[in-house]
């Protein structure tokens, strides 16, 4: 077996023991286990962003990076789930203003305009670092991949959930 074979397939049985203890986390939703799925959850998105940087840019072991970057993207689908889907921070920071109590009201502009302006910072990062790749010419004809940019919108749209999560916990149900 050629060697990038078989360094392809120990990164791949690697990366799937390690999504299988992101799902080992799941199986509570403790508020430890649910920072610590948006740690996993958003280094995986940037993980994700690096290899298909590289599958951009041509390299020789191209497949590598595309298996990890796929492998990535299910991982953060994976944590994605239960972090924001079954402990209803996704439907808090997407319900109309009008549904809300005063107490969520009040958490949800928080969470919106505090994550807002943490997306305009790293946008920003995120525009400085590609144009000094194409100034020192490391890439000069990259340009915003789509991945980057399902990447943003995915954190525009998780950011403010996160940040309840790791300011105020769940908040409690109300019905």
């Amino acid at each position: 077996m050629p060697k990038f074979e078989q360094i392809t397939i120990a990164i791949f049985y690697k990366l799937r023991i390690f999504t299988t203890i992101t799902l080992f986390y799941t199986q509570g939703a403790k508020m430890k286990n649910l920072k610590m799925m948006s740690i996993i959850n958003y280094s995986f998105l940037i993980i994700m962003n690096v290899m298909f940087y590289f599958v951009f840019r041509g390299r020789q072991a191209s497949h590598i990076y595309d298996i990890i970057g796929i492998t990535s993207f299910l991982v953060i689908i994976a944590t994605f789930i239960p972090l924001h889907m079954k402990s209803d921070i996704w439907k808090l920071t997407h319900t109309k203003s009008d549904k809300l109590d005063e107490r969520e009201l009040a958490l949800t502009h928080w969470a919106l305009s505090e994550s807002y302006g943490w997306f305009a910072i790293i946008c920003l990062l995120i525009l400085l670092a590609l144009s000094l790749i194409s100034r020192i010419n490391i890439c000069p004809q990259y340009t915003i991949s789509m991945p980057l940019i399902a990447s943003m919108i995915y954190l525009a749209h998780t950011l403010p959930g996160t940040l309840i999560i790791w300011k105020n916990g769940l908040p409690e149900k109300t019905e």
